[in-house]
């Protein structure tokens, strides 16, 4: 079996249209098993907080995103961030010059990663380069939304 982490940067495209959105929303309808750590959730409601101060959407689009991140998250499997998780983070941050939210994801992911049966395998989901060169570093297999709806393109 497959289990996908995904970062805020390929997540907040389930709710705004960009490059990886079409791909990221059919990916979502095949009912895979998604991971992702606290952070991720607040990442991405701190972008429809932002995006309603901007005025870019309204209340009752806040509150429609709003509520379909929270569904969305609730099928998750929420990856808490515990002092092993935030220790190993901060060794990621610091081995791989990563920024404090990729070293998080990442270190988030490997953690999942470790406790999966040997017949089970994790992929990262990112849009993130940075993030996406380090998993690949740590031996992750990665998805790039933005590659995959390019690559799909005609």
């Amino acid at each position: 079996m497959t289990f996908y982490y995904i970062d805020a940067s390929a997540w907040v495209k389930c709710y705004y249209k960009e490059t990886g959105t079409a791909w990221m929303q059919n990916f979502l309808l095949r009912g895979e098993p998604l991971a992702c750590s606290y952070l991720g959730v607040v990442e991405v409601m701190a972008t429809f907080a932002r995006k309603h101060k901007a005025g870019e959407i309204n209340a009752s689009e806040l509150s429609e995103k709003e509520t379909a991140l929270e569904e969305d998250w609730n099928s998750f499997i929420q990856i808490q961030l515990t002092a092993e998780v935030m220790e190993f983070a901060r060794e990621t941050a610091k081995n791989l010059a990563l920024r404090g939210a990729d070293a998080v994801h990442l270190a988030s992911a490997i953690f999942l990663q470790r406790r999966l049966a040997a017949t089970e395998r994790l992929v990262l989901i990112t849009s993130d380069q940075e993030l996406k060169l380090a998993a690949q570093l740590s031996g992750l297999a990665v998805i790039d939304p933005d590659e995959e709806e390019t690559l799909a393109s005609p």
